[in-house]
Protein backbone atom coordinates (compact mmCIF):
# COMPACT_ATOMS: atom_id res chain seq x y z
CA UNK A 1 0.00 0.00 0.00
CA UNK A 2 1.38 3.40 -0.71
CA UNK A 3 -0.45 6.62 0.23
CA UNK A 4 0.56 10.21 0.14
CA UNK A 5 3.12 12.16 -1.93
CA UNK A 6 6.20 10.07 -1.16
CA UNK A 7 7.17 9.00 -4.98
CA UNK A 8 8.62 5.87 -6.52
CA UNK A 9 10.84 6.33 -9.48
CA UNK A 10 13.18 4.12 -10.94
CA UNK A 11 16.76 5.03 -11.10
CA UNK A 12 18.83 5.51 -14.49
CA UNK A 13 19.55 2.78 -16.77
CA UNK A 14 17.74 0.55 -14.65
CA UNK A 15 13.47 0.07 -14.83
CA UNK A 16 13.31 -2.79 -12.47
CA UNK A 17 14.90 -1.40 -8.98
CA UNK A 18 13.16 1.22 -7.54
CA UNK A 19 14.15 3.61 -4.60
CA UNK A 20 11.49 6.49 -2.82
CA UNK A 21 12.09 10.24 -3.36
CA UNK A 22 10.62 12.55 0.45
CA UNK A 23 10.80 16.05 0.45
CA UNK A 24 14.22 17.33 2.37
CA UNK A 25 12.51 18.39 5.37
CA UNK A 26 11.34 14.78 6.20
CA UNK A 27 11.09 12.19 9.28
CA UNK A 28 10.99 8.88 7.69
CA UNK A 29 10.00 6.57 10.37
CA UNK A 30 11.26 2.76 9.33
CA UNK A 31 8.26 0.73 11.53
CA UNK A 32 8.09 -2.76 11.99
CA UNK A 33 7.87 -5.36 14.84
CA UNK A 34 11.45 -6.31 16.32
CA UNK A 35 13.16 -9.05 13.57
CA UNK A 36 10.61 -7.15 10.53
CA UNK A 37 14.14 -6.21 9.25
CA UNK A 38 14.62 -2.43 10.40
CA UNK A 39 18.18 -2.31 10.98
CA UNK A 40 18.86 -4.30 8.14
CA UNK A 41 17.84 -1.78 5.50
CA UNK A 42 19.29 1.11 7.64
CA UNK A 43 22.65 -0.75 7.28
CA UNK A 44 21.97 -1.56 3.49
CA UNK A 45 20.99 1.97 2.24
CA UNK A 46 22.49 4.21 4.80
CA UNK A 47 26.25 2.57 5.03
CA UNK A 48 25.80 1.45 8.90
CA UNK A 49 28.08 -0.56 10.33
CA UNK A 50 25.56 -1.79 13.38
CA UNK A 51 27.95 -1.12 15.82
CA UNK A 52 27.10 3.08 16.28
CA UNK A 53 26.56 4.42 19.62
CA UNK A 54 25.73 8.12 18.35
CA UNK A 55 23.19 9.13 15.82
CA UNK A 56 24.88 8.97 12.06
CA UNK A 57 25.17 11.58 9.58
CA UNK A 58 25.78 10.45 6.36
CA UNK A 59 27.52 12.33 3.26
CA UNK A 60 23.95 13.62 2.01
CA UNK A 61 23.49 14.95 5.28
CA UNK A 62 20.79 12.56 6.57
CA UNK A 63 20.79 12.03 9.98
CA UNK A 64 20.06 8.62 10.76
CA UNK A 65 19.02 7.59 14.22
CA UNK A 66 19.07 3.23 15.04
CA UNK A 67 17.63 2.53 18.72
CA UNK A 68 20.68 -0.13 19.16
CA UNK A 69 22.75 3.47 18.92
CA UNK A 70 21.53 4.22 22.36
CA UNK A 71 21.54 0.32 23.66
CA UNK A 72 25.42 0.45 22.38
CA UNK A 73 25.85 3.88 23.73
CA UNK A 74 24.45 3.04 27.26
CA UNK A 75 25.93 -0.23 27.24
CA UNK A 76 29.43 0.80 27.99
CA UNK A 77 28.22 2.53 31.02
CA UNK A 78 25.75 -0.04 32.46
CA UNK A 79 26.59 -3.38 30.65
CA UNK A 80 27.07 -5.41 33.65
CA UNK A 81 23.74 -4.73 34.90
CA UNK A 82 20.84 -6.90 33.56
CA UNK A 83 19.46 -5.21 30.21
CA UNK A 84 15.99 -5.22 30.92
CA UNK A 85 16.75 -3.09 34.21
CA UNK A 86 17.91 0.08 32.06
CA UNK A 87 15.89 -0.80 28.69
CA UNK A 88 13.94 2.09 29.66
CA UNK A 89 16.65 4.57 29.57
CA UNK A 90 17.31 3.32 25.74
CA UNK A 91 14.15 4.22 24.86
CA UNK A 92 14.20 7.33 27.15
CA UNK A 93 17.61 8.33 24.99
CA UNK A 94 16.54 7.09 21.72
CA UNK A 95 13.72 9.81 22.12
CA UNK A 96 15.52 12.14 22.61
CA UNK A 97 18.00 11.47 19.77
CA UNK A 98 15.15 11.54 17.70
CA UNK A 99 14.08 15.06 19.17
CA UNK A 100 17.18 16.25 18.93
CA UNK A 101 17.60 15.73 15.16
CA UNK A 102 14.67 18.04 13.92
CA UNK A 103 17.20 20.51 12.98
CA UNK A 104 16.56 21.15 9.32
CA UNK A 105 17.71 17.83 7.43
CA UNK A 106 16.46 15.01 7.02
CA UNK A 107 15.96 12.24 9.41
CA UNK A 108 15.59 8.66 9.30
CA UNK A 109 14.19 6.51 12.52
CA UNK A 110 14.05 2.95 13.03
CA UNK A 111 11.33 2.81 15.63
CA UNK A 112 8.81 -0.90 15.88
CA UNK A 113 5.52 1.97 16.09
CA UNK A 114 3.39 -0.47 17.75
CA UNK A 115 3.29 2.00 21.04
CA UNK A 116 0.65 4.68 20.27
CA UNK A 117 1.97 7.43 22.60
CA UNK A 118 5.15 7.36 21.08
CA UNK A 119 3.27 7.90 17.22
CA UNK A 120 1.76 10.75 18.57
CA UNK A 121 4.74 12.14 20.36
CA UNK A 122 6.74 11.72 17.33
CA UNK A 123 3.47 13.50 15.22
CA UNK A 124 3.73 16.24 17.88
CA UNK A 125 7.64 17.05 17.91
CA UNK A 126 7.37 17.31 13.54
CA UNK A 127 4.38 19.64 13.98
CA UNK A 128 6.33 22.00 16.34
CA UNK A 129 9.74 21.38 14.55
CA UNK A 130 8.24 21.72 11.06
CA UNK A 131 8.81 18.76 9.60
CA UNK A 132 6.73 16.38 7.14
CA UNK A 133 6.49 13.27 9.11
CA UNK A 134 6.47 10.08 6.57
CA UNK A 135 6.16 6.28 7.54
CA UNK A 136 7.76 2.93 5.74
CA UNK A 137 5.89 -0.20 6.88
CA UNK A 138 8.16 -3.17 7.28
CA UNK A 139 4.98 -5.99 7.28
CA UNK A 140 6.76 -9.20 8.76
CA UNK A 141 4.64 -12.41 9.60
CA UNK A 142 5.32 -13.13 12.87
CA UNK A 143 6.81 -16.20 12.40
CA UNK A 144 9.05 -14.34 9.94
CA UNK A 145 10.21 -11.37 12.55
CA UNK A 146 11.44 -14.64 14.98
CA UNK A 147 13.30 -16.25 12.10
CA UNK A 148 14.67 -12.11 12.13
CA UNK A 149 15.65 -12.06 15.76
CA UNK A 150 17.05 -15.51 15.43
CA UNK A 151 19.13 -14.31 12.46
CA UNK A 152 20.19 -11.33 14.39
CA UNK A 153 20.88 -13.11 17.50
CA UNK A 154 18.64 -10.58 19.96
CA UNK A 155 15.28 -12.05 20.84
CA UNK A 156 12.42 -10.36 22.50
CA UNK A 157 10.16 -11.93 24.90
CA UNK A 158 7.75 -14.69 24.22
CA UNK A 159 5.23 -12.18 26.11
CA UNK A 160 6.83 -9.16 24.00
CA UNK A 161 6.94 -10.84 20.90
CA UNK A 162 2.72 -11.57 21.11
CA UNK A 163 2.22 -7.77 22.09
CA UNK A 164 4.06 -6.37 19.31
CA UNK A 165 2.50 -8.51 16.64
CA UNK A 166 -1.06 -8.26 18.10
CA UNK A 167 -0.70 -4.35 17.60
CA UNK A 168 1.15 -4.87 14.47
CA UNK A 169 -1.70 -6.32 13.27
CA UNK A 170 -4.65 -4.19 14.58
CA UNK A 171 -2.21 -0.93 13.19
CA UNK A 172 -1.76 -2.50 9.94
CA UNK A 173 -5.49 -2.88 9.77
CA UNK A 174 -6.39 1.21 10.34
CA UNK A 175 -3.93 2.16 8.20
CA UNK A 176 -5.58 0.35 5.10
CA UNK A 177 -8.16 3.68 5.95
CA UNK A 178 -5.36 6.28 5.64
CA UNK A 179 -2.05 7.45 7.05
CA UNK A 180 -3.30 9.31 9.54
CA UNK A 181 -4.31 6.17 11.15
CA UNK A 182 -0.81 5.44 11.85
CA UNK A 183 -0.45 8.93 13.64
CA UNK A 184 -1.79 12.61 13.40
CA UNK A 185 -0.76 14.99 10.50
CA UNK A 186 1.35 11.55 8.30
CA UNK A 187 2.06 13.24 5.52
CA UNK A 188 2.56 9.50 3.32
CA UNK A 189 2.44 5.73 4.48
CA UNK A 190 4.51 3.30 2.37
CA UNK A 191 3.84 -0.48 3.63
CA UNK A 192 6.47 -3.08 2.02
CA UNK A 193 6.87 -7.14 2.95
CA UNK A 194 10.21 -8.48 3.54
CA UNK A 195 10.95 -9.42 0.43
CA UNK A 196 10.09 -5.98 -1.21
CA UNK A 197 11.80 -4.12 1.49
CA UNK A 198 15.06 -5.93 0.35
CA UNK A 199 14.60 -4.35 -3.39
CA UNK A 200 13.84 -1.36 -2.45
CA UNK A 201 17.36 1.00 -3.12
CA UNK A 202 17.86 4.02 -2.07
CA UNK A 203 15.91 6.58 -0.44
CA UNK A 204 16.57 9.80 -1.33
CA UNK A 205 15.73 13.66 -0.11
CA UNK A 206 16.72 16.03 -3.04
CA UNK A 207 17.32 20.01 -2.47
CA UNK A 208 16.03 21.37 -5.70
CA UNK A 209 12.43 20.58 -5.93
CA UNK A 210 10.92 20.89 -2.23
CA UNK A 211 8.98 23.62 -3.11
CA UNK A 212 7.67 22.26 -6.09
CA UNK A 213 6.88 18.75 -4.54
CA UNK A 214 4.22 20.65 -1.83
CA UNK A 215 2.71 22.79 -5.21
CA UNK A 216 2.25 19.85 -7.60
CA UNK A 217 2.76 16.56 -6.11
CA UNK A 218 4.19 13.96 -8.53
CA UNK A 219 2.48 10.96 -10.45
CA UNK A 220 2.91 8.19 -8.11
CA UNK A 221 4.59 4.94 -9.85
CA UNK A 222 4.12 1.32 -9.00
CA UNK A 223 6.83 -0.28 -7.47
CA UNK A 224 5.62 -3.79 -8.86
CA UNK A 225 3.11 -4.48 -11.40
CA UNK A 226 -0.11 -4.86 -9.24
CA UNK A 227 0.48 -3.02 -5.96
CA UNK A 228 -2.56 -1.30 -4.45
CA UNK A 229 -1.16 2.09 -4.94
CA UNK A 230 -3.44 4.95 -3.62
CA UNK A 231 -4.53 8.51 -4.41
CA UNK A 232 -2.90 10.93 -2.90
CA UNK A 233 -4.06 11.92 0.96
CA UNK A 234 -3.08 15.24 1.07
CA UNK A 235 -3.35 17.32 4.25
Amino acid sequence: MFQGPARYVPPVNDATVRGVVYPQRSLVLVAGVPGAGKSTLLRRLFGLRGNEGRTVLTVEGVRVIDSLQSRYHLGLLLGRIPYPLWRWVVHVLHLARMAAALRGGPVVVHECGTRSPIRVLLALLCRLRRYELHVLMIDATPQEARNGQNTRGRRVTERSHRTHSRRWRRLRAATRQGPAAFAPGVRSLLALDRRRARALAWIRFPRHNQMAWKENPPALVRIHPGDDVSEPLLS
